[in-house]
C-alpha cells in the first residue's frame, strides 16, 4: 500500500516513531508522504533523507552521559539549551539535503509565536528546519526567521495531519505521542543515573531554590491565611454553572451555589493546595501545561482530519529528555505500529 506518515511531538519518546517504520516497510508498505513536527519532524526527515538507519545505530549506542554532554546549556537566553551539539550530529545524518530534493515529499511544522500561527518548512536546508521544529519553548532556545521567532512545531500542531493530504495515498498512519493520562515526569530526566550527577545543572538549580521558598515559614503562614480566608465573601468566586458564561451574575452575588462549589468547600482543599506546592516544580507544571494544551489540540485537529490509522504511544513510555532509552522505545513502536496494523489489515 502507498502510505502517508504523520509524526507527532513529544521527545524522546519519538524514537517510538522509528519503530513504526521499520515495521511498516516489514509489511511491504511504501511511504508516499511524510510530515512531522519536534522529534517527529527530526525522525521523519531523516527517513525522506535516506539517512534514518545511521541515526538510528547512533541513538542504539547513547549513554546517559553522551546525552548530556550534548545538551549544551546557556543562561541569559529563551531556553537553557542551544542543542548546536545535536543539530551537528543530526546534519551529519541530513547529508547537507533540502527538503524539495528529498526523494518523499517531507513536511516540517514550526510554530511562529510572532505571528501565531504554525509553519510548514517544505524547502531549504533540512537540517535547519528540524532545528526550528523541534525547540521546545523554555528549553531549547528558538530560531529566528526572517524576523520571527518560531519553537516547537507541536504547540500549535501536535500530529500534522494537513500537510500530506494532497499527496495521493491509500492511507495515513498518524502517531501520536501523547496517550494515555499524562503524569508527572521527573524533574530532570537524565536523573537518578548511575554515570552522572545532575545537582548543579541550572534545572536542578531552579526548580530546588523554587521549592525551598514555597517551603518557607512566610509562604506557608501566606498560604494558611488565604486558605482559612476563602469563602468568606473576600474574593471568593464559584465556577458558572453548565452552559453559563464565565462573566454571568452580578459582583457581590450570594456564591453559596451547591451546584458550584468554591475551592475552600473540597474536603482537604488546604492540604490539597499544600501537598501540590511540594510535589511539583516549576518546569514541571509548565510541562504538564503544554502537555495538556496538546493533548485538546490534537484531539480537535483529529476529529477535523482522522487517519485510517492511528497509533498512540503511552505519555508515560518516557520522559521527554530521556535519549538514551532507544532500544526499549524503538521496539514499543515497532510491536504497537504492529498490532494497530493487524487491527486495520494492512
Amino acid at each position: 500500500m502507498r502510505l502517508s506518515l504523520v509524526l507527532g511531538s513529544g521527545g524522546a519518546r519519538g524514537y517510538a516513531h522509528i519503530g513504526v517504520i521499520e515495521e511498516l516497510k516489514a509489511r511491504g508498505h511504501e511511504i508516499v508522504a511524510i510530515s512531522g513536527c519536534s522529534i517527529g519532524a527530526l525522525v521523519g526527515g531523516l527517513e525522506a533523507a535516506g539517512g534514518l538507519d545511521d541515526f538510528t545505530d547512533w541513538a542504539k549506542k547513547l549513554t546517559q552521559l553522551q546525552v548530556l554532554r550534548m545538551l549544551d546549556f546557556t543562561l541569559g537566553e529563551a531556553g537553557f539549551v542551544k542543542a548546536d551539539r545535536v543539530i551537528e550530529e543530526v546534519n551529519g545524518f541530513c547529508r547537507g539535503a533540502r527538503i524539495e530534493d528529498l526523494a518523499i515529499p517531507f513536511t516540517a511544522v514550526a510554530s511562529d509565536i510572532t505571528a501565531r500561527r504554525e509553519v510548514w518548512f517544505q524547502e531549504g536546508l533540512l537540517a535547519n528546519a528540524i532545528r526550528a521544529s523541534i525547540a521546545i519553548p523554555g528549553v531549547i532556545t528558538p530560531v529566528r526567521m526572517q524576523g520571527h521567532l518560531l519553537v516547537d512545531g507541536g504547540v500549535c500542531n501536535p500530529v500534522p495531519m494537513e500537510p500530506t493530504l494532497s499527496v495521493p495515498s491509500d492511507a495515513t498512519v498518524a502517531v501520536s505521542l501523547a496517550g494515555g493520562t499524562p503524569v508527572v515526569e521527573p524533574r530532570w530526566a537524565l536523573a537518578n543515573s548511575d554515570e552522572v550527577q545532575t545537582e548543579g545543572t541550572i534545572a536542578s538549580w531552579v526548580s530546588r531554590g523554587f521549592e525551598e521558598l514555597m517551603q518557607s515559614e512566610t509562604v506557608r503562614s501566606l498560604q494558611a491565611r488565604i486558605a482559612r480566608g476563602q469563602g468568606h465573601g473576600h474574593g471568593a468566586h464559584t465556577a458558572p454553572a453548565d452552559g453559563a458564561s464565565p462573566v454571568d451574575g452580578t459582583a457581590g452575588s450570594d456564591v453559596s451555589s451547591p451546584a458550584a462549589p468554591t475551592i475552600t468547600d473540597l474536603p482537604g482543599s488546604a492540604d490539597l493546595i499544600q501537598r501540590g506546592r511540594s510535589d511539583i516544580s516549576t518546569t514541571e507544571l509548565a510541562q504538564q501545561a503544554i502537555g495538556t494544551m496538546q493533548a485538546m489540540i490534537e484531539r480537535y485537529r483529529a476529529a477535523a482530519n482522522p487517519a485510517q490509522v492511528r497509533i498512540t504511544i503511552p505519555y508515560t513510555s518516557g520522559g521527554t529528555l530521556d535519549f538514551h532509552r532507544a532500544n526499549e522505545l524503538i521496539e514499543l513502536g515497532r510491536e504497537m505500529a504492529g498490532e494497530a496494523f493487524d487491527r486495520a489489515g494492512i
